[in-house]
């Protein structure tokens, strides 16, 4: 993450130095081989935006034979004006197109808000390999993990306001049987399920856990089923004291949300985050689905290998794109799957409103400065950079709020940088990436040339 944080701060500091003078459109290495990119400037803002996106417009650069068009939109998309604009987009397609080669990622999502502005969004490559069907930034895609920040704003909220104590036991809310069999269940406080160190397992991608799904993908599983499967798995870490990251405790905040408030967690993300911050393509599965589109998801590498005999998959739930095989998410009911993450997983969104909302937790009324130290402050292990539910990084002086994501068929990286405004998102529709090539490697390489642009 420390690189991470690198690249956001000279992405931060070339945009400003950019924002108030007429830069030359950089160099464009040969992009024959490069990916379409569908790309969508703000058209509104809150705030003033840099010079070099001041001219409102939609631009589509034009997808090669063999790529499928994107949908059809309410909004009109027009080609950049003059050359120049088609050509500024050449070294981010590049970069793009020569990861999307090397991982197989199939396409990919990004949206970037600075300062308050609608964000600058943009997408690659395909939503769904069988079809053809174009990416485009008004896909939904599922962002797993970066839900748990969202959480734990709303628990935190819910201490502010004195309804529930960061140090009283889970118990207290829940009632005694809240996590069946568990050793420590009467001892678990609610900082211990929001900081990871409850003790729990993390079912998401455990071998049990599939085999517990395969029988049933096209049912629901309920939040107290997770919380009994993770209750007769046992403690796996030291209760208190050993961060050993894990869904299960989001999954337990979840219900919490619900015991204090009476309402449903998703009604509760909603009135207490998603409406606020006028977010209006985000849901909370599987209390809520988003309408289509939808992209469709893959899974390759080690886990797309162990998936299909643990989920009793067959040829028919695979594709083969260059040469290598991934299981194909849309071919598998999704009924377990996107319900199994709900409070600690469960968000489908597009990508704008995934830069405005992390960019949102941090730098409008939803929280106040009291609960973001809370929410930022690190483990007591130095080494450790988490917080309760999100991981803080500082380089060169310049603070970095993150969390990632990764459910069956997508990977997502969120972060924001308080000290430049600036909030990005990036998601591919491909799970099982090698190290090296994850999502937060390739928005390194990427600042630079966004940096340029914004």
């Amino acid at each position: 993450m420390k690189r991470l944080a690198s690249a956001l701060l000279s992405m931060g500091l070339l945009a400003a130095a950019c924002s108030g003078t007429d830069e030359a459109t950089p160099e464009s290495p040969a992009t024959a081989s490069a990916p379409a990119a569908t790309v969508r400037l703000p058209t509104t803002t809150d705030a003033p935006a840099p010079a070099t996106t001041a001219t409102p417009t939609t631009a589509t650069a034009a997808p090669p034979a063999t790529t499928a068009a994107p949908p059809t939109t309410d909004e009109p998309r027009a080609e950049p004006d003059g050359e120049g604009a088609n050509e500024s987009l050449d070294p981010l397609s590049a970069e793009i197109g020569d990861w999307m080669d090397r991982t197989g990622a199939p396409g990919v999502v990004m949206a970037i808000t600075r300062g308050g502005a609608e964000p600058m969004t943009f997408a690659w490559g395909l939503s769904d390999i069988a079809t053809g069907a174009a990416m485009t930034v008004d896909h939904h895609v599922r962002i797993g993990s970066v839900t748990k920040p969202v959480t734990a704003a709303v628990v935190l909220q819910l201490v502010s306001e004195g309804a529930v104590e960061l140090d009283a036991p889970v118990a207290q809310y829940l009632g005694e049987d809240w996590a069946p069999g568990y050793e420590h269940a009467a001892a678990v406080t609610v900082r211990d399920l929001l900081g990871h160190t409850s003790g729990f397992v993390e079912y998401a991608f455990d071998a049990q856990f599939y085999r517990l799904a395969a029988p049933r993908l096209d049912e629901q599983i309920s939040p107290q089923e997770i919380l009994e499967f993770a209750a007769g798995y046992g403690p796996v870490a030291e209760l208190g004291t050993e961060r050993y990251y894990n869904t299960t405790g989001y999954v337990a905040a979840g219900l919490l949300i619900e015991a204090v408030t009476g309402n449903t967690a998703a009604a509760e993300l909603r009135s207490r985050v998603f409406g606020p911050l006028g977010l209006e393509h985000v849901y909370l599965t599987p209390d809520e689905f988003p309408p289509e589109p939808t992209a469709n998801g893959y899974v390759g590498g080690t886990i797309g290998y162990l998936m299909g005999p643990l989920l009793g998959l067959t040829s028919d739930n695979q594709i083969t794109r260059n040469d290598a095989i991934f299981v194909d998410i849309g071919t598998v009911p999704s009924d377990f799957a996107r319900s199994a993450g709900w409070t600690g997983g469960g968000i489908e969104a597009q990508i704008g409103d995934v830069a405005l909302l992390i960019r949102g937790l941090f730098s409008t009324d939803i929280l106040d400065q009291e609960q973001i130290a809370l929410m930022t402050t690190g483990h007591p292990d130095p080494a450790d950079s988490s917080g309760l539910g999100i991981s803080t990084e500082s380089v060169m002086g310049l603070t970095i709020y993150t969390h990632g994501g990764g459910v069956p068929g997508f990977r997502t990286i969120a972060a924001y940088a308080p000290a430049l405004d600036l909030g990005i998102a990036l998601t591919t529709n491909l799970l099982g990436l090698e190290a090296g090539d994850d999502v937060d490697d390739l928005l390194e390489r990427l600042a630079p040339i966004l940096a340029a642009m914004i």
